[in-house]
């Protein structure tokens, strides 16, 4: 679930729109901590301490990213005063099904999928070395158990299992484990991550279906998301281009 830091770039991969109606539309659109598209913790988390409005409409299409801006990202959305609500347009995967449970209010569309799974790293060094990032891992799986346990009152032993299997949810199975309040009909469906992703990620079981059967937001998302390079080095190389045509 880690993700190598790039310099930041400008971008609205994550982007917040302060509605007329007192609403914060909060999108995150693409992998959490990656700080070249400015999804990195310290940049989200000070926006969304920012935000006045009293209700944030938080919406998630990402394949996850790093752990621990994820949890700072899910903590600043938490303690946010504003009612948050969840809406997971897409796919809600890793360490973006925690930011999800943010909400006090998680709605997933009938054509989304949700992941959990263990978190994972790449690691270098002697044998000690290695033994105690596989413990850090291990302390890291706890805390988020915690978390997926608060929401969702599964037992313990149950989500330690589904994070074994890397278990996906489609929006009825996440509503039935308890990871979302409600879902609601899904809108034309759109692909939300490339194969490319999912293989850079780790993933082992993500359905084959999952390219075609994403759901697209029903609110105004940012308008990069048209033209999204479909990994890291692609993006990297698309903004340098941009930036120096």
């Amino acid at each position: 679930m880690n993700v190598i830091p790039f310099p930041k770039a400008k971008s609205e991969w994550f982007k917040i729109n302060n509605a007329a109606d007192d609403t914060a539309e909060v999108f995150i659109y693409d992998v959490v901590g990656d700080s070249w598209i400015g999804n990195d913790a310290s940049t989200v988390v000070k926006q969304i301490n920012a935000i006045t409005a009293k209700k944030i409409s938080l919406r998630i299409n990402s394949p996850g990213g790093s752990v621990f801006d994820g949890v700072a990202i899910y903590n600043a959305l938490a303690r946010h005063p504003a009612e948050v609500t969840t809406y997971i347009d897409g796919l809600a995967a890793s360490i973006a099904s925690v930011i999800a449970l943010a909400g006090t209010k998680v709605v997933m569309a009938e054509n989304a999928m949700m992941m959990i799974h263990n978190p994972w790293t790449m690691a270098m060094g002697e044998a000690t070395d290695l033994r105690k990032t596989a413990d850090v891992l291990d302390q890291i799986k706890e805390t988020l158990i915690n978390t997926y346990a608060t929401c969702t009152k599964k037992e313990r032993k149950e989500i330690h299992k589904a994070m074994d299997e890397e278990t996906w949810f489609t929006a009825d199975e996440a509503l039935e484990w308890g990871l979302v309040t409600s879902v609601e009909k899904g809108v034309k469906a759109a692909a939300c991550v490339s194969t490319e992703t999912l293989s850079a990620f780790g993933f082992k079981k993500a359905p084959e279906s999952l390219q075609s059967n994403a759901a697209t937001p029903k609110a105004e998302a940012p308008k990069s998301l048209s033209s999204t390079p479909r990994s890291l080095l692609e993006r990297k190389q698309a903004l340098i281009e941009k930036t120096n045509p």
